[in-house]
């Protein structure tokens, strides 16, 4: 296993950024937001700039944290913007030799998720753009969207049924999820086949409020997943998406729309003190499992 952060976590900038993960010992940059701009929307020299820092650094760019189809359901058939988006994402992951693009199932309506089957017809044609430019669209499950939970994911993806699919396994989300998906190990055994990029957070319930905290301090059980995953042999990733701050808790629409200034203000400190206790988690796990990672 390989460990990355979602940068914006941490900061705006690309530069410091990279400081960062080479300091506190990762392997890879998660680009969501950078300088104040979504990744879909950086320019291909700026991009090209930023692969030349990160060869130099031997650093690498696991996946594009992108928000495709992060949207309300569109009321047409085609929604251009979207699959515009889609084809900047492919084209900026081609530039950072990354081939993995996050993606969601659009917001879902106040009275409840739509039946997957409902969806379908959108995804069939984001595939010819993926298979166009050789990349997966990995799907996440997040609580605002059709798919609330790891359960709700794994049908979707069996439905479409199509190797440019796959998953972003996030625990931490289900603390999140109105129907109360248990992270360990019913998430994970819903989603496990469809595993393809991992995001860690945590987070604990509080007088019926929400926080999130560092990874093992919250209702997550990452001993259990991560000795888990060892055993699995789980090859992949594991990538930093922590929503904590130390002075603050991020309000319910930066967690839904997550980019810019506001949103990594206070990340840098609690984005470190994350990384140093995933980097433990790992340790015990590897020492309880008798193992060592890659």
């Amino acid at each position: 296993m390989k460990i990355s952060f979602i940068t914006d976590e941490a900061t705006q900038s690309f530069d410091t950024a990279i400081a960062f993960a080479q300091k506190y010992d990762l392997q890879g940059l998660e680009l969501r937001s950078v300088e104040n701009t979504p990744i879909d929307r950086i320019s291909r020299e700026t991009l090209q700039g930023w692969k030349k820092k990160l060869d130099d650094a031997s650093l690498c760019v696991p996946c594009l944290s992108g928000s495709f189809f992060k949207c309300d359901i569109p009321k047409t058939a085609a929604p251009v913007e979207e699959f515009e988006k889609l084809e900047r994402l492919c084209r900026a992951a081609d530039i950072l030799e990354c081939s993995l693009i996050r993606g969601f199932t659009f917001f879902a309506p106040e009275n409840g998720p739509v039946p997957l089957e409902y969806l379908k017809p959108y995804y069939d044609q984001a595939a010819d753009i993926l298979r166009f430019y050789n990349k997966r669209l990995l799907l996440e499950a997040d609580p605002s969207v059709n798919t609330s939970n790891h359960a709700a994911l794994s049908r979707m993806l069996n439905l479409l049924n199509d190797p440019v699919f796959g998953a972003i396994f996030d625990p931490g989300n289900d603390i999140y999820d109105p129907l109360h998906e248990i992270p360990y190990p019913d998430g994970y055994e819903a989603i496990r086949s469809h595993i393809m990029h991992i995001h860690i957070k945590d987070a604990i319930v509080s007088n019926g409020n929400i926080f999130c905290v560092k990874p093992g301090e919250g209702n997550v059980g990452y001993p259990a997943l991560l000795h888990r995953l060892l055993e699995d042999g789980y090859d992949g990733w594991l990538s930093l998406e922590t929503h904590y701050r130390k002075a603050a808790h991020l309000t319910e629409e930066q967690m839904r729309l997550p980019q810019g200034d506001a949103f990594s203000a206070g990340g840098l400190e609690a984005t470190a003190e994350c990384a140093a206790a995933l980097h433990q988690l790992i340790r015990n796990a590897q020492q309880t499992k008798g193992s060592k990672l890659d």
